[in-house]
């Protein structure tokens, strides 16, 4: 099983990656090594990998919660909505809210464009496609395993499988996109360990998936090397494969490690949806304040200050719902 601490070290981790591919990526006037630079700017995919694996595996393991507690044969109830309303939803639109205040996008507007357009854009998350893929899934999940019954995981699988499709169709066809997929083996790790409690810890089991995983590594990045990147026939298909295992293989290490420990990466990956929504904006704020120093030192201050302002606001609102939640109680 993937306990909290685990899961909130990973997310810790997760983060960090896609935070260092973003501002690498970004980079380019950097004098550094360009074998260096490229290797950062593509490991981004990884980060969000990980991040929808955890979330899909969390939302089995808090919906078998609220059935044991609730005694609520879904475990879909308020409580449970509310949580992903507060833990995600609000978070993000508070963020884009400041994003706004911030880039002048509201004051530039009419009212009427304020009203049709931008408070729209916020509520629905657009411009950040991973928060907007991520809603979706949620709401999907709620549905499904709400009503879906034994059916619930062919039924999420195929809701999970058709956004990937709709998400092609519309060109959508970078490995970002398709990350979705690790949203999936969340789901079903979280499912097979409710069937059988004690496959974590048959180590048989560990060695077989981290087997699988490495071949599957090794043999599609061989893919994706021969098919050469984007629009060339099958590097799609590469691209998918490729997560899946190297999903499969963070999976593995997650529940080899029941207990992980760590006061900083914990608490990056309590407050990474914050630092994930603002990094964008707070790069382009702070780089160029430091470029005398080299684009490499700019972007790598700009990050620390970056992670700091986002864990400042995530202790901020978890301390207020956590306050709000013990008075309602």
């Amino acid at each position: 099983m993937i306990s909290s601490k685990t899961s909130k070290m990973l997310r810790g981790i997760a983060i960090l990656i896609v935070i260092a591919s973003h501002y690498a990526g970004w980079m380019y006037e950097e004098p550094i090594h360009q074998k260096a630079h490229d290797l950062i700017s593509v490991i981004g995919p990884f980060g969000v990998d990980i991040f929808l694996l955890l979330s899909g595996y969390g939302l089995v393991k808090s919906s078998e919660r609220s059935r044991r507690t609730k005694h609520n044969n879904s475990g879909i109830n308020t409580s449970f909505v509310l949580k992903r309303v507060f833990g995600a939803y609000i978070p993000c639109v508070l963020c884009m809210t400041l994003i706004n205040l911030y880039d002048g996008t509201w004051k530039s507007a009419s009212a009427e464009g304020v009203l049709k357009d931008k408070i729209i854009d916020v509520l629905t998350a657009h411009g950040f496609w991973y928060m907007n893929v991520l809603f979706v899934m949620y709401v999907a999940f709620m549905l499904i395993y709400r009503l879906g019954g034994g059916l619930r995981v062919i039924l999420i699988t195929a809701a999970v499988i058709g956004q990937t499709y709709y998400l092609y169709s519309k060109g959508y066809a970078d490995f970002w996109e398709v990350s979705n997929m690790s949203f999936l083996i969340g789901i079903y790790a979280a499912e097979a360990e409710s069937k059988w409690p004690n496959i974590t810890e048959r180590v048989i089991y560990k060695l077989i998936i981290g087997l699988i995983g490495l071949i599957g590594a090794v043999y599609t990045y061989g893919g994706l090397k021969m098919a050469g990147g984007r629009g060339v026939p099958g590097a799609f298909s590469w691209d998918m494969a490729f997560g899946i295992f190297y999903t499969l293989i963070i999976l593995c290490i997650a529940l080899m490690i029941p207990t992980w420990k760590g006061l900083v990466l914990t608490t990056l990956g309590e407050c990474s949806l914050f630092i994930y929504m603002l990094h964008t904006t707070m790069f382009w704020a702070l780089v160029y304040r430091f470029e005398e120093k080299g684009y490499a030192v700019a972007a790598s201050i700009s990050g620390f200050i970056t992670l700091a302002f986002g864990v400042l606001l995530g202790v901020l609102y978890n301390s207020l719902t956590g306050m709000i939640t013990r008075r309602l109680k």
